[in-house]
């Protein structure tokens, strides 16, 4: 009996594996809808710099060096100045302030809690003079030679540096925004607000400096790109353009600096090469060095002499432009341009010697990049910074800093300070000696 009930059993089994005429099969692990693999990028391998010294501060404040080594940061609501050669402490300032400083000429400028404006003599950690009267918005405020500059809503108001001295408020009723000061040129102030119509658009504001009194204003027009022999060159702020139609053209006003009258609008025209939908660097994008005009367009970057400008002429030079979806930002350093790429985060370069396109190799996305002198600063996601050298784009650095975001790199004489600001430390590294 025992055999035929086992025998029925495997009978049993055998139906049960043998259905509609297949094989069921064996009972495995489930199998991913997507699967791809993309190799990682190689290590930076780079010598482990070893901190000169850490400090804490207060997260995203906006922290400042003095050209003669005195770093100043926010602890607690109050003021901090650190030896950036040591971390030594060496004084410490006010309470319910603001994380930000300004400095300039032996003085650092901040705001209360409360808005009030203070300065305090960078030497003997001694407050100078305090407003008496809440009249900032800022964090931060602006300082041009002997004036400091703070924003009230829709309003800017000039202090005296010396004294914190009232001297205007100029209020632009176009704006609901609060403005800010771009510069200062030959006793005329200009300022930039941002004002409602038919599209938001960028407004140019020029105000005499002793008096506040509004000499011109134009909208659609950017802060200048310099101020060159009474003339102010500003990019005019274009509508958006038709995504169908590949031409474009970046235009320059040429406004004369004490009556506003435009004397000239510069036309650069191009076509792209790509084809819809364009990349955010169609409109094009343009640094000025001296009379020197260099114009990014999709695909090139052309270099103009903007004192000699000439309807349709064409460029001194041109090159082709490697960098696709980038536009160019900062300066011109040792011989070379650079552009940052709103995708990526990543900040590239070009000589202007032959052309050659420059790049500074990550391991991981780079989150803040700064160039000083021949050093590149780069700041990645994964809490690891590095530095590198500009000519050579070789990594001669790493830093672990545990963050991913960071504050501008800070540089006084050879120490660049680290502000990680997710852990809300200061990391003091000294510069090799080929960076600097």
């Amino acid at each position: 009996m025992l055999k035929l009930i086992r025998t029925g059993t495997i009978a049993a089994m055998a139906v049960a594996v043998f259905i509609s005429g297949g094989i069921v099969p064996a009972a495995y692990a489930a199998a991913p809808v997507v699967s791809f693999s993309f190799p990682a990028s190689e290590p930076i391998k780079a010598p482990l710099q070893k901190p000169l010294w850490t400090a804490s501060y207060d997260k995203n404040a906006n922290n400042v060096v003095t050209d003669d080594g005195i770093l100043f940061t926010f602890s607690g609501g109050k003021l901090i100045a650190l030896d950036v050669n040591t971390g030594k402490k060496l004084f410490t300032y006010g309470n319910k302030l603001r994380p930000g400083a300004a400095y300039l000429k032996g003085v650092v400028y901040g705001v209360t809690e409360s808005g009030q404006v203070y300065a305090v003599n960078v030497k003997t950690g001694k407050g100078l003079w305090q407003t008496s009267a809440g009249v900032s918005n800022d964090i931060t405020p602006s300082i041009f030679s002997d004036t400091l500059y703070v924003t009230k809503d829709n309003a800017i108001i000039a202090l005296e540096a010396s004294t914190g001295k009232q001297r205007w408020k100029s209020i632009e009723e176009n704006s609901d925004f609060s403005g800010g000061v771009a510069r200062e040129s030959d006793g005329i102030v200009y300022a930039i607000y941002m004002v409602q119509g038919a599209l938001t658009t960028v407004q140019l504001d020029a105000i005499d400096k002793k008096t506040g009194k509004k000499l011109w204003e134009h909208i659609r027009q950017n802060a200048p790109l310099a101020v060159q022999n009474g003339l102010v060159y500003s990019v005019v702020d274009e509508y958006p353009f038709d995504d169908a139609d590949p031409k474009r053209e970046l235009n320059i006003s040429v406004i004369d600096a004490k009556t506003g009258t435009i004397k000239e609008k510069q036309t650069y025209s191009w076509k792209l090469v790509s084809t819809p939908p364009y990349s955010r660097d169609s409109a094009g994008s343009v640094i000025l060095d001296g009379k020197d005009l260099y114009l990014a367009t999709d695909s090139a970057v052309l270099k103009y002499d903007i004192a000699a400008y000439e309807k349709d002429g064409k460029p001194l030079q041109k090159w082709t432009k490697y960098s696709a979806g980038s536009s160019l930002i900062g300066s011109m350093q040792a011989g070379r341009i650079f552009f940052a790429n709103h995708s990526t985060g990543r900040i590239t370069g070009m000589k202007l010697v032959g052309g050659q396109s420059i790049s500074f190799l990550t391991d991981n996305q780079p989150v803040q990049t700064d160039i000083y002198g021949n050093g590149v600063y780069i700041g990645q996601s994964d809490g690891v910074f590095h530095g590198y050298n500009l000519q050579t784009t070789a990594p001669a650095f790493t830093v672990n800093t545990g963050s991913r975001n960071y504050g501008q790199t800070l540089r006084s004489g050879n120490t660049l300070i680290i502000q990680a600001r997710d852990t809300g430390k200061l990391i003091a590294v000294p510069v090799p000696k080929a960076l600097l």
